[in-house]
């Protein structure tokens, strides 16, 4: 290898970390949306299967359907408007979108896993709680790859956070407070971050 390919070679290199260690992350907004909207359907949830609301039990599965369609059409809205902002095709954003995507397939693997196992292998119905501890550690994954990629504390904390949150919920994996403390726990996971960002940019 030439001496100018090598150079050109480390230019790249310096150039790629520079763009890299620069860029910030978008889609926070994403968060918000998805925290706000997970908080109203877990505390229906936590109202039907606690009887604080007149809703029949059997109906929980069409709340949470109605959450899925409405949370991809509000993020498919969020993530159109954010094409137009710097930075949204940067590799801090891209890998931290993938991360997103992947942590959430998790989640709906678990989900699908869970109706499958009580419908067809009597497991009982109580697997469905589990999804949430489960969810935030997803959670707790993709906020560390977004703290590791742009040096984000408030991302580092709610990674930490989002584990602690996983290991509280498992005591109550047969208790309806267990929406309850998951509502308002990714509530503020949602919005941290996007509260964090509207911080600095000020």
């Amino acid at each position: 290898m030439s001496n100018e390919k090598l150079k050109d070679d480390i230019s790249w290199i310096k150039q790629m970390a520079e763009e890299g260690r620069n860029s910030s992350i978008n889609g926070d907004m994403i968060g918000v949306w998805w925290g706000v909207i997970s908080f109203i359907t877990m505390l229906v949830h936590w109202g039907v299967v606690s009887a604080n609301l007149p809703i029949a039990i059997k109906n929980v599965g069409f709340v949470w359907l109605v959450y899925i369609i409405v949370g991809c059409i509000g993020t498919f809205i969020l993530v159109k408007s954010l094409k137009n902002k710097p930075g949204f095709d940067s590799i801090n954003n891209k890998i931290a979108g993938s991360t997103w995507m992947l942590a959430s397939a998790g989640i709906f693997t678990f989900y699908i896993g869970s109706i499958v196992a009580t419908l067809n292998f009597s497991v009982p119905f109580w697997i469905f709680n589990a999804i949430l501890p489960v969810a935030f550690i997803c959670y707790g994954i993709a906020h560390g790859v977004a703290a590791i990629l742009v040096s984000n504390r408030v991302s580092g904390f709610m990674s930490a956070i989002s584990f602690v949150l996983a290991l509280i919920m498992f005591p109550f994996l047969l208790s309806p407070t267990i929406y309850l403390i998951a509502a308002f726990a990714i509530l503020f996971v949602g919005i941290m971050p996007a509260i964090s960002q509207a911080m600095v940019k000020k």
